[in-house]
């Protein structure tokens, strides 16, 4: 069943992107699996839904087409600073051997 997100146009977003630094490191250390981290990194937009289907995420820095794997993982602004002023969020994982 397609997941609505009609109500997400021209609001502002946040798309977040997580990225384990060393993938390798953190599945085999197993001790001190901090040492492998994760980077975040945001951009901040506007919704705009495409076709009626897709979601693409326009602000300043870029634009972004959510992946629709993600819509159903779409919360409303917690409060975190990291979020700004978004009304909405997206977590997206990004490969590791992609340059964030």
């Amino acid at each position: 069943m397609p997941v609505e997100i009609n109500y997400l146009e021209g609001r502002k977003i946040c798309v977040v992107f997580c990225q384990l630094k060393e993938e390798e490191t953190f599945k085999t250390n197993t001790e001190n699996p901090e040492e492998a981290g994760f980077k975040l990194k945001c951009l901040h937009g506007l919704g705009n839904i495409i076709d009626g289907k897709y979601l693409k995420v326009e602000g300043p820095n870029g634009s972004f087409q959510v992946p629709p794997s993600a819509y159903r993982n779409i919360y409303p602004n917690d409060g975190t600073d990291l979020l700004k002023d978004s009304e909405y969020f997206v977590m997206v994982k990004i490969d590791s051997k992609m340059e964030l």
